[in-house]
């Protein structure tokens, strides 16, 4: 029962702050309905883009998680060999997902017969988005699972709910943002 109870207290405060991130998310999103509007490619690419970070960052968040369980990294904030092959193995990932999930983007477009406006400057920022997120979300959730590992709570509890949330946050905020920059 004690578990139980551990679970519950630990994962009710999370909850409802990705609940309150995913309402400034919606905001975001009704804030950029032009820009949604003008350019097609994106209202079709966004959700997959959504999943692609958080479904990474959460693998990232397991892997530390079980790395600090079983003592491969140390509870400290420092560079090990393991966190330079996971950041390597994640990014080739993040990488590989990110071309796949361009052209399949494209090909959707082009099947529906969506006009393409500016498709280099379009990808440009779909792909500056993706890796300046991968890196900020390795290192902030790196950090965070030290520091609630530290506390003697579950990483999992905390930061897997708490990044998905955060990704799907981030993911269009920092795309409309490069999309204004460069178009």
């Amino acid at each position: 029962m004690e578990y139980f109870k551990r679970i519950i207290t630990e994962s009710i405060i999370i909850v409802i702050i990705s609940s309150t991130i995913g309402i400034f998310t919606g905001s975001v999103l009704t804030i950029n309905l032009e820009i949604l509007y003008g350019f097609p490619i994106i209202t079709i690419i966004l959700p997959a883009l959504n999943s692609l970070t958080g479904d990474i960052s959460t693998v990232l968040i397991s892997r530390l998680t079980t790395h600090l369980y079983i003592g491969i990294i140390p509870p400290k904030v420092q560079k090990s060999h393991r966190l330079i092959q996971d950041f390597i193995g994640l990014f080739g990932t993040i990488l590989l997902s990110l071309v796949a999930l361009i052209l399949l983007g494209y090909g959707f477009v082009l099947i529906l017969g969506v006009a393409i406006i500016n498709p280099l400057l379009i990808i440009l920022s779909i792909s500056l988005t993706v890796f300046l997120l991968f890196i900020v979300m390795f290192i902030t959730l790196f950090i965070s699972a030290i520091i609630l590992f530290k506390k003697g709570k579950d990483p999992n509890n905390f930061l897997i709910p708490f990044t998905t949330s955060l990704a799907d946050f981030l993911t269009p905020l920092l795309l409309m943002i490069f999309i204004q920059i460069f178009i």
